[in-house]
């Protein structure tokens, strides 16, 4: 009896370890189990602020890209084309020294162009940063005279000797350069892709005469106004003019023959 109340004593306290490390285990693996529970929210809310952060910054940047283009389309834009029926005064191989002198341009008056008034004001800037003349751009060309004169929008060049011939004396300049603008022919208005502009064809036309009346240059300009409910930008505008017409001036030697000199820097 004796023996098995003593082996009962060894065992009771084997049977109490055994419980306590078998409830150390079960508490340790709920706590596990909660904290793994607990990263996992955490890595879960984590992941919410940073999707909902990128998102945020996604929208303000497309908001931002969304009002950019809508200012793009909305402002107006011009594109210059080609020039096309371009015709310069042949000088003759035996003229004298005195002859070719008197045939180079050294000052020019800009007239304000008939039929877009901003057009003259590019002409006249960019002859004063791309060549060496001496440029007047007058309000009038005479008492009485204004320099959008009616002539200056007539295709005749009867018209234009005379007037250029009267804006020489008055001016004391070489030149005078005469401009109009109007729409190209068979070219009509029409939207465009994004149907809240319209773009229009026009052409500029361009006479150079000088103060005998000859003709030393014409050329025709054709041009796309994308017409918006804010004007163009006049920067972009003028540097793409200068660099499409200087070029246009060095095919046709414009320069070597004196007519528009370029400035030398």
């Amino acid at each position: 009896m004796c023996e098995a109340c003593s082996s009962k004593a060894l065992l009771l306290p084997e049977y109490c370890l055994m419980r306590l490390i078998s409830m150390t285990n079960t508490f340790d693996l709920a706590t596990a189990r909660a904290g793994s529970r607990r990263g996992w929210v955490r890595v879960m809310t984590l992941s919410l602020v940073v999707t909902g952060s990128f998102l945020l910054q996604g929208c303000l940047t497309g908001v931002w890209v969304a009002l950019v283009a809508l200012d793009t389309i909305r402002s107006s834009n011009i594109t210059f084309w080609p020039f096309e029926q371009s015709w310069v005064a042949p000088q003759q191989q035996d003229q004298s020294s005195e002859a070719v002198r008197n045939s180079t341009v050294t000052s020019v008056a800009v007239l304000p162009v008939e039929g877009d008034p901003e057009m003259g004001t590019r002409l006249a800037i960019l002859l004063q940063q791309e060549t060496s003349l001496r440029v007047e751009f007058p309000a009038t060309v005479a008492p009485g005279i204004s320099a959008a004169d009616p002539r200056s929008a007539i295709a005749d060049d009867a018209d234009r000797s005379a007037l250029a011939i009267e804006v020489t004396r008055n001016l004391g300049v070489d030149a005078v350069l005469v401009s109009r603008v109007a729409s190209s022919p068979g070219q009509p208005t029409h939207p465009s892709d994004w149907g809240r502009n319209a773009e229009d064809s026009r052409r500029l036309y361009l006479y150079l005469v000088n103060h005998d009346g000859q003709l030393l240059w014409k050329d025709e300009l054709p041009f796309t106004l994308v017409k918006g409910s804010t004007p163009p930008l006049e920067a972009p505008v003028q540097i793409d003019l200068g660099h499409h017409v200087m070029q246009h001036v060095k095919e046709l030697r414009l320069d070597e023959l004196g007519y528009l000199p370029k400035k030398i820097s």
